[in-house]
């Protein structure tokens, strides 16, 4: 154990990673590394990180699902919206969480791992602002009642309550 506790310690100096997201079990990291946009992971012990995209994808806000198997994630391809990708922990296919064609924001998983919510990106110039949830056995997209003006949605983790932003950040 650590003698101080109360001190910073890295686990991996010199690691470029940005938005990095701990799995529920704490054993893994998923993160965005900085000099690409590529979405990593690797175990909290060490070892060896696996690459889980390439470019010219653009990756943001890599999200572990409740039970660890699936990361979901914003990615942005040149010249498309920013989508909801969902991809398993090992590696694979990530396919789209929902339909449709919005600028999606940053995932939050509902605790029982069957849904995502999110926020529309740039709603603000779209008069579009509103928090969506799919559902991710067949994609289908529902806007939480009672939302419109909201963005940046973050799930409670007893999953009565989505937490939202005003379009001022408010």
């Amino acid at each position: 154990g650590d003698s101080h506790p109360d001190r910073l310690t890295p686990i991996f100096p010199g690691l470029q990673a940005e938005d990095l997201d701990f799995s529920p079990d704490g054993q893994w990291i998923a993160y965005v590394r900085g000099t690409d946009h590529t979405l990593w992971r690797r175990r909290t012990s060490g070892g060896a990180a696996v690459q889980l995209t390439k470019p010219p994808a653009f990756v943001e806000l890599p999200r572990w699902s409740p039970d660890g198997s699936k990361i979901a994630f914003a990615s942005m391809m040149p010249g498309a919206s920013q989508r909801i990708l969902v991809i398993p922990r090992d590696g694979g296919l990530a396919r789209e969480a929902g339909q449709g064609a919005d600028d999606q924001g940053g995932p939050t998983w509902s605790p029982d791992g069957r849904s995502i919510a999110y926020g529309n990106l740039y709603c603000e110039m779209r008069h579009s602002c509103s928090v969506q949830i799919v559902r991710l056995r067949d994609g289908h997209l529902e806007t939480l009642p009672d939302s419109q003006g909201l963005r940046t949605a973050r799930w409670s983790p007893d999953g009565r309550w989505i937490a939202a932003l005003t379009s001022d950040s408010r």
